[in-house]
């Protein structure tokens, strides 16, 4: 079969004879290009001298011009600065030299003064760019070039003539005429075909050398002056372009000292007669080259074409026998030609070799069938799969195993076995191993394609070729379910109730070790409580041991029910169950609280009547309770289910069917807190709460407000702080029932001053839980109009953690009451989350200052910073402004200078009973009237 691509002898052959030509080609190419780059740099160079003679001639020339000015300075005429006195001697200087143009000074207003060729009064060089440059300069300026009044271009140099303390007298200046750079131009010396132009950057041509007749006035062309100024901007002032004829020359741009941003001299040397030489040398080159070359391709396809022609047609025909199987093929009629001997030897091995390796593959193809079988015949599951996970072989085993047929496993990953519970860092440990070229060893989690679960003990090993590299993954894979369940069940036997299935003593014990480990390391305490069920002898003794392990059985579904998955529950005796519940807080207070509402929770849902037969009839049981807290390694295992044991031996010893914590100061905290807890019950009940109103006064001094604010006086007629009672009610939720009480009694209220005084304003507050109550907008709209109030008297006061919470439905509910003409107050800002991106949401009419704030902001820079920064962002908000907790003349009238118009604190008023308000509520007589 003819491959595609291919290409004849012949063609081959010219190849050849190219290859062998282009390295002499490019020899000549590179020598070429070695000799025009050698020729135009040895005309670079020249053109870097003739610019750097240029730049001496013009160096001299400045020079004279410099030496003129010194003259002129140094005379004793300018001692005076005399008009007379300065024009006559500029005059005698012009008659000396004819270059010069003319001579003179003006004042250092730019009024000229002096001239050597017209009246000084009618001139004015202020806006002489050689004249601002003398202000400052301490020698001669550059040139600047002009066309003077008569019409005349020249070149004006500038040289500041000071005083003794350096102080500008005049400025003298010279114009020299453009004769002088004619003679500038012809001073350069330039070689024979060179030219030199000295050229304004605007394009007038102002010196040529040579100088054809009637250059003069002439206009460099815009595309060459472009060109000029480009090679000059340039890193390297010299580059090739075309010349007034046409001709291609190398040019040299460098700006004249002494006139850097007017005039530039460009220098051009002929380049197409230095380089022509070398161009006519190559191609006279290239021609012999070209001659020997086809001279040379023609004696070679005539001698050698034949005979590899013969010689490859043998080749042909024996390496087809090979080819079609005839291994014993070789080559006997040998070439005379010792390189295609090599290749003739090189055929006849490789038949031999082919041969040998034709004998050892079907050897090899038999071990690789009986290895087939043994692989076919295993229990074992084996999988070969490619480097990318797709399964190329599975055996019979695989096929009974996972029960997919071998053509729904080959080309699938492995992974359709998945069942998603072996653990992900199973698989990352997996292809880890593999990846540094080792046998991986694991377990897998699997599922047949009927669903049925499996575990598989793998093996799982790289398959790489002769040079190291991966081609494949062997596994071989061992079904060990039934040694696994087995396993578990010793465990469970070990470690777990077989009656309620929790964890049993053993069991509870490893869990309260790794409590106190964890509460060690997290500072946080943890709860350990044992609860007895009341009186179970006598149920085992009367219903039998039956209804004895339906009760504990139902008592442990229960307890799974009150409480979290990470909590731990286990039977701890016959009828003792334990509960360790971690991460109950830092504080200990709060720990207590948390641990009673959950002792509370387990113990009523635990006295809830159980049905034990199928009769339907309710058995009551009560449980005692005891409680012990731990925070860190303070006590070991032992003593903590000691301190619980004798926690509820109190329990049971105090009557049963009670919670007992184990320390007295702990029970004391609870004892409290329950007391607390059934005083505000009983308070609400009883209508035992009160109302006090604190005024609010504006920047006059004059009552416009009030904030209701809750006491309670306990039975003994102590008063109860609210700091103390408050988190009680937060806790119990009483108070959600307490909050709808105060806006009842604070509308009630505010209905009778608003008959006395129409825009009084009452605020109450309002806490986070009873905000988010779901029917809290109606309880409002409900309080409203039962009292008949202004909505527009009535101030919601929030505080931060209010809006920490859905902030749309918050908005959505203020929104809500503000339509009613209610408003609302941020209160205590600063103190807590204060975030700007939530009070540009949020509706608020009102920002209320903290007291810590106003207390210390005369004594400490940060607080006055706050309170200073609050009122600014209420003014940009349009926010008002109250100031609570103004105790004295000084923090009001510090808060009244920064704009507070509102106030609030004992300067004027503490809370008061409503029995010390008058009818009308502006009328309160205050502390601070004034």
């Amino acid at each position: 079969m003819r491959i595609s691509g291919t290409t004849s002898l012949n063609l081959r052959l010219w190849a050849v004879i190219a290859l062998a030509v282009v390295p002499v080609f490019l020899m000549v190419l590179i020598d070429y290009l070695a000799q025009r780059t050698e020729t135009t740099r040895a005309i670079e160079a020249d053109m870097i001298r003739m610019l750097a003679a240029a730049g001496e001639e013009e160096d001299a020339a400045r020079r004279a011009v410099s030496n003129v000015f010194r003259v002129i300075a140094q005379s004793d005429n300018l001692r005076t600065l005399d008009p007379l006195d300065c024009s006559g001697i500029a005059q005698r200087l012009l008659g000396t030299m004819a270059s010069f143009h003319n001579l003179g000074g003006a004042l250092p207003d730019g009024k000229v003064f002096c001239s050597g060729t017209a009246p000084p009064e009618a001139m004015d060089v202020r806006e002489r760019r050689w004249f601002r440059h003398a202000l400052d300069a301490d020698g001669v300026t550059e040139g600047e070039y002009l066309v003077g009044r008569d019409g005349i271009p020249a070149m004006e140099f500038g040289y500041p003539l000071r005083g003794r303390h350096g102080e500008l007298r005049a400025v003298l200046f010279a114009s020299i005429s453009l004769d002088w750079f004619r003679r500038l131009v012809a001073g350069y010396r330039l070689p024979a075909g060179w030219e030199a132009h000295l050229i304004t950057t605007s394009g007038r041509v102002l010196a040529r050398h040579p100088a054809p007749d009637g250059w003069q006035g002439e206009e460099m062309p815009g595309t060459m002056l472009g060109t000029f100024l480009r090679i000059r901007q340039g890193a390297m002032p010299l580059s090739e372009a075309e010349d007034f004829d046409g001709h291609r020359r190398l040019y040299g741009v460098a700006p004249v000292s002494f006139a850097r941003d007017t005039l530039f001299v460009v220098i051009g040397a002929p380049l197409e007669s230095s380089l022509s030489a070398v161009d006519l040398s190559f191609w006279r080159r290239v021609a012999l080259l070209l001659t020997i070359v086809l001279v040379s391709a023609g004696v070679a396809r005539y001698f050698i074409y034949g005979l590899v022609d013969r010689w490859a047609t043998q080749m042909r025909e024996a390496i087809g026998r090979i080819a079609a199987g005839r291994l014993d093929t070789r080559i006997t009629r040998r070439s005379r030609v010792r390189e295609l001997n090599a290749v003739e030897d090189g055929v006849n091995r490789m038949a031999a070799e082919l041969e040998r390796r034709d004998a050892e593959l079907a050897e090899r193809e038999d071990e690789l069938r009986r290895l087939s079988m043994a692989m076919e015949q295993s229990a074992a599951t084996i999988l070969i799969t490619d480097t990318d996970a797709r399964i190329e072989y599975v055996n019979e085993a695989a096929i009974t195993n996972t029960g997919y047929s071998r053509d729904e496993l080959l080309g699938h990953n492995p992974r359709i076995l998945n069942s998603g519970r072996t653990p992900a860092g199973t698989y990352v440990d997996m292809w880890t191993t593999l990846g540094r070229g080792e046998v991986w060893r694991g377990e897998f989690h699997n599922t047949r394609k009927d669903g049925s679960c499996f575990v598989e003990a793998a093996t799982i090993a790289p398959v790489k070729r002769a040079d190291g590299v991966v081609t494949h993954y062997v596994a071989v894979k061992e079904d060990i379910t039934l040694r696994r369940q087995s396993e578990e069940l010793l465990h469970r036997l070990a470690y777990y109730d077989p009656l309620t299935e929790l964890p049993n003593r053993a069991m509870l014990h490893d869990r309260l070790q790794h409590a106190l480990l964890a509460s060690a390391q997290s500072g946080t305490y943890a709860m350990l409580l044992l609860l007895d069920v009341d009186r179970f002898k006598q149920l085992n003794d009367t219903q039998g041991h039956a209804a004895g392990d339906r009760l504990l059985k139902e008592i442990a579904h229960r307890l799974r029910h009150a409480l979290h998955d990470d909590d731990t529950i286990a039977r701890h005796g016959d009828d003792d169950f334990a509960v360790i519940v971690e991460h109950l807080g830092d504080r200990l207070s709060e720990a207590l609280i948390r641990a009673e509402a959950l002792a509370k929770q387990i113990h009523q849902a635990l006295n809830v009547p159980y049905q034990l037969d199928d009769a339907g009839r309710r058995h009551y049981a009560t449980h005692s309770i005891g409680v012990t807290l731990f925070q860190g390694r303070q006590w070991s295992e032992e003593n903590l289910l000691k301190q619980v044991e004798v926690a509820l031996y109190m329990a049971k010893n105090e009557g049963r069917n009670a919670i007992r914590f184990f320390s007295p100061k702990m029970q004391a905290l609870v004892d409290a807190h329950a007391a607390m807890e059934a005083g505000l019950r009983d308070a609400l009940a009883g209508q035992a709460l009160q109302l006090f109103y604190q005024p609010q006064v504006d920047q006059h001094g004059r009552v416009v407000g009030a904030e209701a604010l809750i006491r309670w006086f306990g039975a003994d007629g102590r008063l109860v702080p609210p700091a103390e009672f408050i988190p009680v009610a937060e806790d119990t939720g009483l108070i959600v029932p307490i909050g709808q009480w105060v806006l009842d009694t604070a509308c009630a209220q505010l209905a009778v001053w608003q008959a006395l005084a129409p825009g009084f304003t009452l605020a109450v507050n309002v806490s986070p839980r009873q905000f988010h109550q779901p029917d809290f907008v109606d309880q409002v709209i409900a309080s409203v109009k039962a009292s008949g109030i202004d909505p527009r008297g009535l101030e919601l006061e929030l505080t931060e953690s209010v809006i920490l919470g859905d902030l749309d439905e918050t908005i959505a509910r203020m929104e809500q009451l503000r339509t009613l003409g209610l408003r609302f107050s941020l209160d205590d800002f600063g103190t807590g989350y204060s975030s700007l991106s939530y009070l540009k949401r949020l509706p608020f009419d009102q920002l209320k200052i903290d007291q810590s704030f106003v207390r210390d902001m005369l004594n400490d820079a940060s607080s006055e910073t706050i309170v200073r920064a609050i009122l600014g962002m209420s003014a940009s908000l349009g926010l008002e402004v109250q100031a609570e907790g103004v105790e004295t003349a000084a923090q009001r009238d510090f808060l009244h200078a920064q704009g507070c118009r509102l106030f609030q604190g004992y300067l004027f008023a503490r809370p008061l009973p409503l029995a010390q308000w008058p009818e009308n509520p502006c009328a309160l007589q205050l502390a601070a009237a004034d």
